[in-house]
C-alpha cells in the first residue's frame, strides 16, 4: 500500500489503483478550492514529484526513465535527488532534455573526471618529467604522518557541474528553476541529512555527491557536506513535504551483496551507503506511489563507461510502468488539461566578464591568479578560456578546491574564483623493478606553499633505497606562469657495464654529486626554455683494475641551454602527440693530464624527437630519433659521453639511451644517431603489446661515425599490462652487437 498526500488528506493506494482517487480529487477541488489554492496557486490538478535516489554510475539509469516519463506525457511539477540523482534531477530541472544529457554523457572522459586526472596538456613540461605514480600519500602536520581527507579534490567535476549549470547561474531560489528542486547531502558534523532549495546550484550537487573518502568534502553554508547518501538516499519525504500529491521514485540501490561478493573498495562503499539510511529508506519506499526499480544488479557504482547499457535498462524498467503514468497523465489532464513546455537548454559557450573577483586567496596569491587569465576586463570571454585558466592554475600543485561561478553585473558577469593555497606537507612511498637497475623503494617528502620565502614554492627530497642508490633535493618556485627558478641537488651510485658481445670488458662505480642552478621561461604550457650553470664532481671506479689509481675524481662545471616542447597525450602510453627535447652543454672539465694540462673545453648537442600517431582507438605507430655529437678536440669524460642499451626508462641520466637487444650501458661512445619505430596495439583491456624496431651509429670518433663497425640494429618484442601499481612488462630484444635474446622485465613506474 501506498499513500498519496493531497494538502492535509492522505488516500490509499492498492498497488497503483489511482484513477478512482483522480476522479475524487476532482471533486474536492470544487469543494475545497481554498486548499487547493493554498497548496500551489497555479495548479487545480494533483501535483506530480520525481525522486531520484543515489548510486553512482547507476545512476544514469535515471535517464533513460526520463525518457520513458516524457513519452507517457506526464508533468513533472517538483524534483528531487540525492548524489548521482541530485545530477541528473538537476539537469533535468534546469530543462535539459533526456537526449542532451545522454549527449553530455557520451562527450566525458569518465575516467579522467573520476580519477581527477589533469589533462596532460596543462601540465608544464617540469611536472612531465618529474611524474610520479606513488603507491600511497600521506599528509604530515604536526610532525605525525595522517591519512587524506578523500582520494580526489574533485577538480574536474567542479569544472564539469560549473559548465553544466551556467544556463542557471542568475538562480539563487531552486524554486525558479523551470521544475522546482532539492537535493540533499548529509552534514558529517552533525551527523544529519541536510536539505538544499536555495544557494549556488553547482556547489549543492557537488556536495550532494561528494562520496565519502572518495572525493573531498565540501564547505557550503557553514557545514562540512560528504555525500547524502549516508543519510538520506531516497529523499521521497522531502519532496512529500513540499505538497507533491504524486510521486514516482527511481531506485537504482543495489540489494545488498552476499560476503563473497563484497570484493573491491567500490562495492564495498555501495554497501556502506545502503547500510547508512536503511530505515528512511524503507519508509520512503513505502511513501513512493510509482515505484521503479532497474535491474542493476551485475553494475557497481563506478562503472561510469558502461553509461550505455545503463540507460538502456533505466528505460527498460520505465517501459513497464509505461501503461501506468500514461493512465495518470490522461486522469489528471481530465481534471485540468496542460501543457508541457521545456526550454531548450544547453551550457553557456562564452560570457561577457565585466571584472574578475578573487576570494579566499591573500593579495600576493591574488595578483598571482590574476596573471594567470591575462585578460583585461571587461572582455569577453569562453567557458573553454575560463577552465584552460583555472587547470593551469591547478596544475601547478599550490592551490586546492578550484571553482568558479557567475554572478550577475549590470553589462554582463562578475567571474568569481574561488581559491585557497595548498599548504601541503605529505610522504609518499613508490617501488619499482627492472632487470637492468634491479629493485628500488623510493620515499619522497614533498613541501608546497610551507616556506615563506620563496613564494609559491616546492621542496621536494627523494630517497631510493635501492641497488643503485640516489638522493634528490629540488627547490622550485613560480614565480609567475611563465617564469620559474630554481636548484636541484642530486648524489647518485649507478654500476655501468660495458660489453662485447656478451662478455664484460668495462664495469664501472659511478658516484655522481651534482648542482644545478637554474631558470625557466615557459613560453606556453607544453614549452619551455631552461639556462643553467651545473657543477659536478663524479668518482669514477675501475672495478676490473685492482690498483691504487683505479679511482679517478673528476670536477666539472658546464653551463646549459635547453628547449623542450611536448604534446603527448600521456607520459607511460602515449598515443598521439610528440616531443622534442634540444639541449646543449658546455663543458668545463678540471682534470689533470699525466703532462699537468688541462683538459680543453668542449660543446655537447643532443637531440631527441619522438611522436606517436593514433591508429583506430587502440593502435599507435610510434617514431623517434636520437641525435648527439661532441665539438672539441678532447674525448668527453665517461660520465658525459653517450651510453647505449637496456630498456629501462628510470630517471638517473640523461646520456642513457635505452636500446633493443643491447645489454644494459653495453656500448658508448662521443657520437651517436639513433632511429627508432614501434607498433603499439591496446589489444584486450588493460594488456598490449610493442614492437620495436631500431638502428643507427655509436661512435668515439667523427672518422668512424658512420662506419659498418659504428651499425647496430635490435628488434624487440613486449608485453605488457596496465595495473594500478604500475605497468608490468617483459619483453625479448634482440640485435647485431649481441648475440642470442637479450630479455627485460619491468614492474611499477619509472622514477
Amino acid at each position: 500500500m501506498s499513500t498519496v498526500n493531497c494538502g492535509a488528506s492522505k488516500y490509499k493506494a492498492s498497488g497503483f489503483r489511482l484513477l478512482p482517487f483522480v476522479f475524487c480529487f476532482s471533486f474536492l477541488v470544487f469543494c475545497h478550492s481554498a486548499t487547493a489554492q493554498q497548496k500551489n496557486d497555479s495548479l487545480s490538478r494533483p501535483t506530480v514529484g520525481l525522486v531520484l535516489s543515489g548510486g553512482g554510475a547507476k545512476g544514469f539509469a535515471h535517464i533513460g526513465v526520463l525518457k520513458v516519463i516524457e513519452e507517457a506525457g506526464l508533468p513533472i511539477d517538483y524534483i528531487g535527488g540525492t548524489s548521482m540523482g541530485s545530477i541528473i534531477g538537476g539537469l533535468y530541472a534546469m530543462g535539459y532534455s533526456p537526449e542532451a544529457m545522454i549527449q553530455l554523457v557520451k562527450e566525458q572522459n569518465w575516467n579522467a573526471i573520476m580519477s581527477d586526472a589533469i589533462p596532460q596538456k596543462y601540465i608544464s613540461i617540469d611536472d612531465k618529467l618529474l611524474d610520479r605514480h606513488y603507491l600511497a600519500t600521506f599528509p604530515f602536520r604536526n610532525k605525525k604522518i595522517q591519512m587524506k581527507s578523500a582520494i580526489y579534490d574533485g577538480e574536474m567535476i567542479n569544472l564539469l557541474l560549473a559548465r553544466l549549470t551556467s544556463p542557471v547561474y542568475k538562480i539563487r531560489n531552486y524554486n525558479e528553476l523551470p521544475i522546482p528542486y532539492l537535493c540533499v547531502a548529509a552534514d558529517i558534523e552533525n551527523a544529519e541529512a541536510y536539505e538544499m532549495t536555495k544557494g549556488n546550484l553547482q556547489r549543492s550537487i557537488r556536495a550532494s555527491m561528494s562520496i565519502p573518502f572518495y572525493f573531498a568534502p565540501v564547505e557550503l553554508d557553514g557545514r562540512l557536506l560528504i555525500d547524502g547518501g549516508l543519510r538520506n538516499n531516497f529523499p521521497v519525504p522531502n519532496v512529500r513535504e513540499k505538497g507533491v500529491d504524486i510521486i514516482i521514485g527511481v531506485d537504482v540501490q543495489r540489494d545488498f551483496h552476499k560476503k563473497d561478493e563484497l570484493a573491491s573498495m567500490a562495492i564495498i562503499m555501495d554497501q556502506i551507503i545502503a547500510m547508512a539510511d536503511i530505515d528512511a529508506y524503507t519508509k520512503a519506499k513505502e511513501d513512493v506511489d510509482i515505484y521503479i526499480k532497474p535491474e542493476l544488479a551485475k553494475f557497481g557504482m563506478m562503472d561510469f563507461n558502461l553509461y550505455d547499457t545503463i540507460i538502456t535498462l533505466g528505460e527498460i524498467a520505465a517501459r513497464q510502468k509505461l501503461p501506468q503514468l500514461k493512465r495518470l497523465a490522461d486522469s489528471i489532464r481530465n481534471i485540468q488539461d496542460y501543457k508541457i513546455e521545456r526550454p531548450d537548454v544547453k551550457p553557456l559557450d562564452s560570457v561577457y566578464v565585466v571584472d574578475l573577483k578573487i576570494e579566499s586567496a591573500n593579495e600576493e596569491s591574488s595578483t598571482f591568479v590574476r596573471k594567470s587569465f591575462a585578460k583585461n576586463y571587461p572582455t569577453m570571454m569562453s567557458i573553454n578560456d575560463i577552465e584552460t585558466s583555472i587547470m593551469r592554475i591547478y596544475a601547478t600543485g599550490y592551490y586546492k578546491h578550484i571553482w568558479y561561478e557567475f554572478k550577475p553585473a549590470a553589462k554582463g558577469v562578475y567571474l568569481v574564483l574561488h581559491c585557497q593555497e595548498k599548504e601541503e606537507e605529505s610522504v609518499s612511498v613508490a617501488a619499482h623493478y627492472d632487470t637492468d637497475y634491479g629493485i628500488g623503494i623510493l620515499a619522497n617528502v614533498t613541501l608546497k606553499n610551507v616556506l615563506n620565502f620563496p613564494k609559491r614554492s616546492t621542496l621536494s627530497a627523494d630517497i631510493n633505497i635501492a641497488e643503485d642508490p640516489y638522493f634528490k633535493l629540488r627547490l622550485h618556485s613560480n614565480v609567475s606562469q611563465r617564469y620559474k627558478y630554481g636548484t636541484d641537488i642530486s648524489v647518485i651510485s649507478l654500476f655501468m657495464n660495458q660489453y662485447d658481445d656478451k662478455v664484460i670488458n668495462n664495469s664501472y662505480s659511478v658516484q655522481d654529486n651534482r648542482l644545478d642552478l637554474f631558470m625557466e621561461y615557459m613560453p606556453a604550457l607544453e614549452q619551455q626554455f631552461r639556462l643553467g650553470v651545473v657543477a659536478n664532481y663524479v668518482h669514477l671506479r675501475d672495478n676490473l683494475v685492482h690498483v691504487v689509481d683505479a679511482d679517478n675524481y673528476d670536477f666539472i662545471a658546464h653551463a646549459y641551454i635547453n628547449y623542450h616542447i611536448n604534446n603527448e597525450d600521456s607520459p607511460t602510453y602515449a598515443s598521439r602527440g610528440w616531443k622534442l627535447n634540444v639541449n646543449g652543454k658546455y663543458i668545463m672539465p678540471v682534470i689533470e693530464i699525466e703532462d699537468g694540462t688541462r683538459m680543453r673545453n668542449s660543446f655537447v648537442v643532443r637531440c631527441d624527437f619522438d611522436g606517436a600517431i593514433a591508429m583506430g582507438e587502440k593502435n599507435s605507430l610510434k617514431l623517434g630519433a636520437t641525435l648527439g655529437t661532441s665539438i672539441g678536440e678532447n674525448e668527453l669524460p665517461l660520465s658525459y659521453q653517450f651510453f647505449l642499451g637496456g630498456q629501462s626508462h628510470m630517471k638517473y641520466f640523461d646520456n642513457i639511451i635505452s636500446f633493443d637487444g643491447l645489454k644494459f650501458t653495453q656500448l658508448y661512445g662521443n657520437h651517436i644517431a639513433i632511429g627508432k619505430i614501434s607498433w603499439q596495439s591496446n589489444f584486450y583491456k588493460n594488456i598490449y603489446g610493442i614492437i620495436d624496431f631500431n638502428g643507427g651509429y655509436v661512435a668515439n670518433n667523427y672518422d668512424i661515425w658512420f662506419a659498418d663497425d659504428s651499425f647496430v640494429l635490435g628488434c624487440g618484442l613486449t608485453l605488457g599490462m596496465k595495473t594500478m601499481a604500475g605497468p608490468v612488462e617483459i619483453s625479448l630484444t634482440a640485435s647485431n652487437r649481441c648475440s642470442g635474446l637479450v630479455g627485460f622485465f619491468n614492474v611499477g613506474y619509472w622514477f
